[in-house]
């Protein structure tokens, strides 16, 4: 029994100190009119650790599922690319963000309204999973009219 209480107290450690090695701040959903199919999610991800990690999926209860994307120019266009994973270097930090990374929810299962709340999970790497719960969808600026002067 004292060895088992001690193996849950070192499990129970290891989970709080890798709890800390990556911070999740400023999550948002992109909130979708009528009849749009896709939504993102966009927020800063903190790597604390020594080593570069990467964010390698995402899941979400608003979709079946979720991709990661970035956008390029190409041919003089902004077009959306899907990328295999989102590294964020050791003891940086990363911001996914309209126009730019972010977590793309596809064919939504209904509208996602300013003020709804999303659960997001996000799988890295290195084995750790962050499960984003309450993540609060508001409207999102077309690039275009984001760099409007």
């Amino acid at each position: 029994m004292k060895k088992t209480l001690s193996a849950l107290a070192l499990v129970a450690t290891f989970c709080a100190a890798n709890a800390a090695d990556i911070e999740v701040s400023n999550a948002f959903a992109k909130a979708t009119p009528p009849h749009v199919k896709n939504s993102a999610a966009f927020m800063d991800i903190k790597n604390n650790t020594d080593k570069a990690v990467k964010l390698i999926a995402a899941s979400s209860n608003i979709s079946k599922t979720a991709e990661l994307h970035t956008h390029k120019h190409a041919d003089g266009m902004m077009q959306m690319i899907q990328v295999d994973d989102i590294e964020i270097p050791a003891k940086s930090e990363v911001s996914l963000k309209p126009g730019g990374l972010h977590v793309m929810f596809m064919n939504i299962f209904a509208p996602v309204k300013e003020g709804d709340k999303i659960d997001v999970t996000l799988e890295f790497d290195n084995g750790s999973k962050i499960e984003l719960k309450d993540v609060v969808a508001k409207p999102v600026m077309k690039k275009e009219s984001m760099h409007k002067h």
